[in-house]
């Protein structure tokens, strides 16, 4: 009787294996913590690993810069005679005539969060301290001289020109980073170096032809500040190219008050000066290094 049941028994159990056997497997939900750590962008959590946004180092870079820019001097007063005085006009403030260029080093610093070529737009990822020298050389600031302050007594035309040379603190502040374009604000201070000349020429029908009146250069040196704004494209992890504007208040300059005075008999000379500002745009290359 006994072995009769065990026999039973043995067979309901090979019979539960087989059925058992021949029951498709069921997959079972799986959790694969993958990325254990995480850390905060902006307050949303990021996992480490395949997700990890690359973090882009800092670096110094050079950069060379041409461009154009345009120059205004305002008017000034030339003393000529104990009894003249005459008012120098400018005419040519809103032209682009002056030739600019722009020698520097800077040192690229990325904030916390920052994210290399981000998806979305990212505010103030860097910011960038940087030594520049800049160069502008105008052939001219022209004008009209309107003799004895008379507006209506301006047969003679005058030309100054003139170069600057300055070495400037500058600091550029990306505000917004899409993808590998940037916008960028930047300001500085420093000194600068300028240099200039005058002369004047009779008009065809001027009555006193004998009266020109050429000063000799003089090299003014003045604290002077910048500030503008740009746009940044990077081409890989090493070239970027920028276009830049910029105002800059180059201070006050004044000619020389030596020089050749015609036929003047008592000449009193009283040289110009001028309070001078240029707005520039610069095409840059940026390297890293």
């Amino acid at each position: 009787m006994k072995f009769t049941k065990g026999l039973s028994y043995l067979a309901c159990y090979l019979a539960a294996n087989a059925a058992f056997a021949s029951t498709p497997a069921k997959t079972l939900p799986t959790q694969k913590h993958e990325y254990k750590h995480t850390y905060l962008i902006k307050g949303e959590p990021h996992y480490k690993g395949a997700f990890q946004p690359e973090k882009p180092r800092n670096h110094f870079e050079v950069i060379g810069a041409g461009g154009i820019a345009k120059l205004n001097a305002g008017n000034s007063q030339l003393g000529v005679t104990s009894s003249e005085t005459d008012t120098l006009h400018q005419t040519n403030s809103n032209s682009w005539n002056t030739l600019a260029g722009q020698l520097g080093v800077g040192y690229v610093y990325y904030f916390r969060n920052a994210q290399q070529y981000p998806e979305h737009v990212q505010w103030f990822s860097s910011i960038e301290p940087q030594l520049n020298l800049y160069q502008l050389s105008s052939n001219s600031i022209d004008g009209n001289v309107l003799r004895f302050n008379n507006p209506n007594f301006n047969q003679l035309t005058y030309d100054i020109p003139f170069h600057s040379t300055r070495l400037m603190l500058d600091a550029a502040l990306t505000v917004a980073t899409w993808k590998k374009l940037s916008l960028y604000a930047i300001a500085g201070i420093g000194n600068a170096w300028n240099r200039a000349s005058y002369s004047d020429t009779s008009n065809a029908s001027a009555d006193c032809a004998d009266q020109q009146i050429s000063l000799n250069s003089h090299t003014n040196s003045n604290f002077v500040w910048e500030a503008g704004a740009g746009v940044n494209l990077a081409l890989n992890d090493r070239f970027s190219l920028s276009l830049e504007y910029l105002y800059t208040d180059l201070g006050t300059i004044q000619t020389s008050w030596h020089g050749a005075t015609g036929s003047i008999t008592t000449p009193v000379i009283s040289a110009p000066s001028f309070n001078v500002r240029s707005q520039t745009g610069l095409l840059g290359l940026h390297i890293a290094i």
